[in-house]
């Protein structure tokens, strides 16, 4: 009879031992886990990035067709930051292009955060803008935000409290192209200290794109 008692006392001992163990050696491996995922290490700077289409040669200003319902985006500064580029087709406020019309805005509402399809551009003359007198609108379903694209991307209702950050973007003349250059203010929704913050912080928190020198320019084909 004492001799089971010690056995099952051994058993126990033993079982506790290696459960023990086998916490000290997962202890042991978990920093290292650090190591083995991809760190979003961010930049150190604005990068200058021709935007081009998906076969990688320059986009032109034809390539952009005015007033499209299409969801044209581009990334910048980081991988996981979608913007808009638009042709308004009329000459607006930072606009640049033959007829100042081109411009670029963060595809992140400055509400709560959400991205295309859920925030799109409607232009003027599509059925959800009728009656409106700003026309064309940037209108985020998530909760209502509704911005104009056509001042700057300012506030036409809330609940957001911020406009969308503005791409800074070049024009050639001499060869019809584009680059990105830079994010205006207000800092990228979720960014550190957003959004009265330093722009710097867009370069934090996601991936340098891939490509040297260049970003591609999609259209979201899933709308909805």
């Amino acid at each position: 009879m004492n001799d089971k008692k010690i056995d099952g006392s051994k058993r126990k001992f033993l079982k506790m031992v290696g459960i023990g163990s086998a916490v000290v050696a997962f202890a042991g491996f978990v920093p290292s886990l650090s190591y083995l995922i991809p760190r979003s290490v961010g930049l150190t700077s604005f990068p200058t990035l021709t935007l081009v289409k998906p076969d990688g040669t320059p986009i032109h200003t034809s390539d952009i067709l005015p007033n499209s319902a299409q969801i044209v985006l581009f990334k910048y500064p980081l991988l996981n930051e979608p913007n808009f580029l638009l042709n308004l087709n009329k000459s607006v406020p930072g606009g640049l292009g033959p007829k100042n019309s081109i411009v670029a805005y963060s595809a992140i509402c400055q509400h709560l955060g959400c991205v295309p399809p859920s925030i799109k551009y409607y232009p003027p003359g599509s059925k959800e803008t009728k009656g409106y007198k700003v026309g064309g609108y940037i209108h985020c379903s998530c909760h209502g935000s509704t911005y104009d694209p056509f001042d700057r991307a300012k506030i036409i209702t809330g609940p957001t409290n911020y406009p969308l950050p503005m791409v800074e973007i070049s024009y050639d003349s001499s060869t019809d192209t584009y680059k990105a250059t830079k994010m205006g203010k207000p800092v990228i929704y979720g960014k550190k200290d957003w959004p009265s913050g330093s722009l710097d912080n867009d370069l934090r928190g996601g991936a340098p794109i891939k490509t040297v020198g260049k970003t591609d320019v999609y259209i979201l084909t899933k709308t909805s």
